[in-house]
Order: C-alpha cells, then sequence, then structure tokens
C-alpha cells in the first residue's frame, strides 16, 4: 500500500516548516534523528513515505509529538482534556505493510498517541526489517484477523475482540491473514525522555 501523493506532500511541508522554526538544517535534523539527509530531503520532496520508526524520531527531533506532526490544523484543545472527532480523518501514514490513521491529533500534549491501524501484509518473508520503536504498545483488532510476530514469542493469531499489549522495542511485525486486511486500535506511549 503506497501513500497518496497529497498526503507527503502535506507531511513534506509540516517538517520542512518545523526545521525551519527550529533553524536546523537538513544535515542538522537529520543527524539529531539518527539517518541519512537525502532521507530527510526525500521526505521533505514529498518522494519517500517514511515509516513509523522514521516518523518516530523525526517528530522526537523536531521536539514535538507524532500527532501534532501530522495534525492538519483545524481546532485545537484550548483547555481541558477533551477532544471529539467527527468527518474526514486526518491523513493516514502508509507504508508497505500498514495504514496508521491518527486519532484526535488535534489534542497536545497527551501522555499517549492512538490511531487505527491496518495491516495488509500478510507474509512475514515480504514484510522487510521487523519494528523496534522505543514505545509501549496496545492493539486491539477492530476486524480480520492479526497475526503478531515477535522475538522470543510464538505468533499469536488475534480475532476481533482480542489485544495485545507489548513492549515497543521488542522487535515484532504486524501481518493480515491472506486475502484479507485487518484493522486494529492502536494505542501507544513514547518511552523516550
Amino acid at each position: 500500500m503506497k501513500t497518496e501523493q497529497p498526503d507527503r506532500l502535506f507531511l513534506a511541508k509540516r517538517v520542512k516548516s518545523r526545521r525551519i522554526e527550529l533553524s536546523l538544517s537538513q544535515e542538522a535534523l537529520a543527524a539529531r534523528a539518527g539517518f541519512a539527509r537525502s532521507t530527510l530531503s526525500k521526505i521533505e520532496n514529498g518522494n519517500l513515505s517514511p515509516t513509523f520508526e522514521l516518523l518516530l524520531k523525526l517528530a522526537r527531533s523536531l521536539g514535538t509529538d507524532l500527532a501534532e506532526l501530522l495534525h492538519t490544523g483545524g481546532p485545537s484543545a484550548l483547555t481541558g482534556r477533551m477532544i471529539v472527532t467527527r468527518g474526514a480523518p486526518a491523513p493516514a501514514v502508509t507504508d508497505d505493510n500498514s495504514a496508521l490513521t491518527p486519532l484526535a491529533a488535534q489534542l497536545r500534549g497527551r501522555k499517549f498517541q492512538s490511531y487505527v491501524a491496518e495491516f495488509t501484509c500478510t507474509e512475514i518473508a515480504d514484510f522487510g526489517p521487523w519494528n523496534s520503536h522505543a514505545t509501549e504498545d496496545f492493539l486491539y483488532v477492530l476486524s480480520g484477523d492479526l497475526v503478531f510476530v515477535s522475538e522470543g514469542y510464538e505468533p499469536a493469531v488475534l480475532s476481533p475482540g482480542d489485544s495485545v499489549h507489548f513492549d515497543g522495542a521488542m522487535p515484532h511485525a504486524c501481518l493480515a491473514r491472506p486475502g484479507q486486511s485487518c484493522r486494529c486500535l492502536y494505542v501507544f506511549a513514547d518511552k523516550a525522555g
């Protein structure tokens, strides 16, 4: 599954704008985030759909959270801790294995992030490098079957209503059953200082 061009261009503008706001060169931001300047250049030009791990690194390096980096505008919370989201969701962040649609993206400073995750990869051989990130993660299966593969554990098949809570730093892969996609509520808390 590939990112639609408008979503890539939206992210490109957000990253570049925030980088300039912080008076950082592409090289300085890339070094801070821990990846190549050429990767950042591709993101800022809308030529690369970054993985979840790259987005987390970018958000941290820009001094923001992932939801704020992906926020498309609109009303923000003035005080209090409640957001009701109606209508079109924020743009999904997609890669070859999944699509992540942020929920309540306009709420700033929250302790956890929430997304609807759609997993489309069905074969571990096609997944590529396994995910690993400094988060505490929770997946609740909404539809389809989730095949959760992780280092040190037997693969677990989860059906709608099932959930898994895990350390995101543990290498893992989320797969759908062949011939279907799997949708989950994905909630995580950033463990990085």
